[in-house]
């Protein structure tokens, strides 16, 4: 299913090293939203702590909610 959000690009997980490998989106009603493509999180690293618009397809893994991401962009209200 393609859905749209708003939120907090945020870390999910970290390699032994202390990078993060995964990232999620942190929405205002609280939800999260694990971004695990390898390419997209190399993209959206640079974003971290920032607000961004995505767009892309909503699939469920062992209870948790993953987004795939088709399109991103900042959002423009922010300092």
């Amino acid at each position: 299913m393609m859905i749209c959000i708003e939120g907090l690009i945020i870390p999910a997980s970290w390699d032994n090293k202390g990078n993060v490998v995964d990232l999620a989106i942190a929405t205002q009603d609280e939800e999260e939203y694990l971004i695990t493509d390898k390419d997209q999180v190399a993209r959206l690293k640079l974003f971290l702590r920032q607000e961004v618009e995505i767009k892309g397809i909503l699939q469920t893994k062992e209870g948790k909610r993953i987004i795939k991401v088709k399109r991103f962009s900042k959002l423009k209200n922010q300092a």
